[in-house]
Parts: structure tokens; sequence; C-alpha cells
């Protein structure tokens, strides 16, 4: 069909921002990719891109036809993707949301061995700290900490991670160590979240911090914590070569910190591609130590 020449090759262009790149990702040379470019804006009588020696820009036109055609690209991954499906192969498109360093580290391996293993699957890993609403946004799967509110959500947990109160020396000097979590009323705290909760002989306990220092990424927390700005919580992940390190020192030991869950979210279990399926599977397996948290830091 002569209108799909080309199309691909523009929408690679465009995604990649430049001929070179969408050249190795479509695994062809970028003399191709420009023959076939420029013979879909001559049948369309239409410039589609600006070219230049540095950069390549949309058109207003190429812009509107950008937005169709990676439509129909979709349109047509999804219908492969639904045949595959009859046969039992694994084969499409699967979007995924991981924030912070567990995405970017544990999360983002697994996914590159799981593409290995099935060339026929495109991934799409958004790695943010932003909490982005998968339905509306078109994800089909989420990892995250901590189990979300959504009632129209599908939690499965698939891990724990265990949360370390920390600061460094330097703080502890100047201003002390808090006994008790009431304590910490008359610190310096640095969060992502206002709202901290501890066990203590059983019983849960959960009070609001004064957060000096908010911010929604953990390695950035505890680069303030380092730098002595206040008290921290932050899973072990991010801590424990500080802790290790001796820049960084455990505080209210006595009061253990309510484990954090890690849980895959996707939207329903009804009629769920067998890709999708397969991936949630391998990630629990992969990621998964349900309620198996790590080992406390020595001293603790």
């Amino acid at each position: 069909m002569d209108g799909l020449n080309g199309l691909a090759e523009f929408c690679a262009v465009v995604d990649h921002g430049g001929f070179t790149r969408a050249a190795e990702a479509l695994g062809v040379s970028p003399s191709f990719v420009s023959r076939r470019v420029s013979d879909l804006e001559a049948r369309l009588g239409v410039r589609l891109l600006h070219r230049t020696t540095r950069q390549v820009n949309l058109t207003d036109m190429g812009a509107q036809y950008h937005e169709r055609a990676s439509a129909v690209l979709n349109d047509i991954r999804d219908m492969e993707a639904d045949l595959a499906e009859r046969q039992n192969r694994i084969a499409g498109r699967i979007r995924i949301s991981a924030g912070g360093l567990f995405g970017e580290t544990h999360v983002a391996k697994a996914l590159a061995a799981f593409a290995a293993e099935h060339p026929a699957v495109e991934i799409e890993l958004d790695v943010s700290a932003r909490r982005i609403d998968l339905i509306r946004e078109g994800f089909d799967l989420a990892v995250r900490h901590g189990m979300p509110d959504d009632p129209d959500l599908v939690v499965r947990r698939i891990a724990s991670r265990r949360m370390i109160v920390c600061a460094a020396p330097g703080y502890v000097t100047a201003h002390g160590a808090p006994d008790t979590p009431g304590d910490l009323s008359a610190h310096f705290c640095l969060s992502a979240t206002r709202d901290w909760a501890f066990v203590h002989n059983g019983q849960p306990l959960s009070l609001r911090v004064q957060s000096r220092w908010a911010c929604n990424n953990g390695v950035a927390l505890a680069a303030a914590a380092r730098a002595g700005l206040g008290i921290t919580r932050l899973a072990d992940t991010y801590v424990t070569a500080d802790l290790d390190a001796g820049t960084l020192v455990p505080l209210l030991q006595d009061y253990e910190v309510a484990l954090q869950p890690t849980v895959l979210v996707y939207p329903s279990r009804d009629n769920m591609p067998v890709r999708l399926r397969t991936l949630i599977g391998y990630l629990a397996k992969t990621l998964g130590q349900t309620d198996q948290p790590q080992k406390p830091h020595p001293g603790d």
C-alpha cells in the first residue's frame, strides 16, 4: 500500500530527533531514511520537515501529519500484537512507569532482560518521580512504592523495602539525636512526605514532621542529609553506602520504621494481553522478595 511508504521513517525521524538516530532505530542507513521521507513529501505535495545542517524541525503541516501518522502506526502495531496474542506469541508495545533509583536500576535492568528474551515486544519505560495517571495517560503498568488509593487499579505486592531514619554526624553533634519520634518536632526534617510512620513494641505510631527541605527524589534528600541540613527518612537503597562510610548515622533505632511495600499497579485484569500478563509475572519473580526486607544495617 503506497500510502504507508515512508510513514514509519518519517515518524522515526521526529520521534528520535534526526535522520541518523532514526536510521539506527530502524536498522537502516540514514540515506535510506532520507530518501523515503523525501518520497513521502513528494507524494503528499507538502514539506513535512525543515532540515538544517544541525537539526530537523516539523513544519506546521508536518506536526499535524505526524499526529495522525503516529496514530495509524500505533493501530497497525496493535493489530499485529492482537494477531500475535491469538497465537500465544508475546509481541507488541508495553508502556511502564517507574520512579526513583529503583526504577533507574532494578526495573530498567529487568525490562532489558525481558526485551532480550522476547524480541517482538516493544518496551517504553518512563522513569519519573511524577505520579502518573495510568488510565488517562495510557500506561499499561506502574512499579510503585507504597499502596495506591485508587480503587480502579489492581495492585500486586511484590516486595518490601526497609526505611531508615538518619542524619549526618555533624548535624547530630550540633543538634543532638532524637530519643523518640516525638522529639522530631524540635529538629529539621528532610522528606518527600510530612507523615512519618513508626512501630514501637508492636504498636504503630504516626506523626507529622516539619519539613525544612522537601523533595520527591531520594538521591537529592540523601545529599541534603549528608550536607547536614537535617534528619531524613529514606529507603535503605539510598543510604546504605553512606551508613557504611559513616557519612550518615542511623537514628531512632528502637522505633522500627514501617516497611514500605513495592507494588505492581495496572488498570484491569479483564482481557489482559498475553505480553502484559507475562511481563507482570516476570517482574514479580525478578523484583519480588515479598515481605523479605533487606537485612538490617550492621549496628542496628
